[in-house]
């Protein structure tokens, strides 16, 4: 039977100390690279357009995870709405939404497990239809919005929660789910 020296316990009791807090910084941060995705979910309008319609978008951007428990990136998306019924001056209309977004996006990791924020502005175009009423316009506004993520290999499943800020429409809120795949 051999017996261990003090010294060598006091080496694997350092050892594994030392390995136990390294490793732990690098499984609590997301993938990083660049990553595609897309999802599907749903919009809300506002004031005239109090409506819900479906929504897609597609979305690209750079993770940088190599600080312990935070993520830093870029994210650009497109969001391509359904049709948001309501009425224009008492009569019955429809609007039609897509935006091009690019946005900064803060994280906290735990393991596969997220949570982020986003933050950025939308270029926004619309298409207001009805009787008498044909008109499209457009916009630059903040959009910004909370999600969360859950991660395997280089799939990580989204949960999100945006609004497109803007007075000439009324605030679009955005829910979706999605996938990305990172690179």
């Amino acid at each position: 039977m051999s017996r261990m020296t003090p010294l060598r316990s006091l080496l694997a009791v350092s050892l594994a100390t030392g390995l136990t807090l390294t490793a732990a910084p690098a499984l609590a941060t997301g993938s990083t690279g660049f990553y595609l995705g897309g999802g599907v979910g749903q919009m809300h309008g506002d004031n005239d357009f109090d409506d819900e319609a479906e929504l897609w978008k597609l979305s690209a951007g750079y993770n940088v995870g190599w600080l312990p428990f935070l993520d830093l990136g870029a994210e650009l998306g497109y969001v391509n709405g359904g049709t948001l019924d309501g009425e224009v001056d008492g009569r019955s209309a429809t609007l039609d939404v897509e935006a091009f977004e690019a946005m900064g996006v803060a994280g906290l990791s735990f393991g596969p497990l997220g949570v982020y924020a986003k933050a950025g502005m939308a270029d926004w175009d619309v298409e207001r239809r009805g009787a008498g009423l044909n008109r499209d316009d457009s916009g630059t506004d903040p959009i910004y919005g909370l999600g969360a993520r859950f991660e395997l290999l280089d799939i990580t499943g989204r949960v999100e929660v945006e609004r497109i800020d803007t007075d000439e429409i009324g605030d679009i809120d955005m829910v979706s789910a999605g996938v990305v795949y990172t690179f």
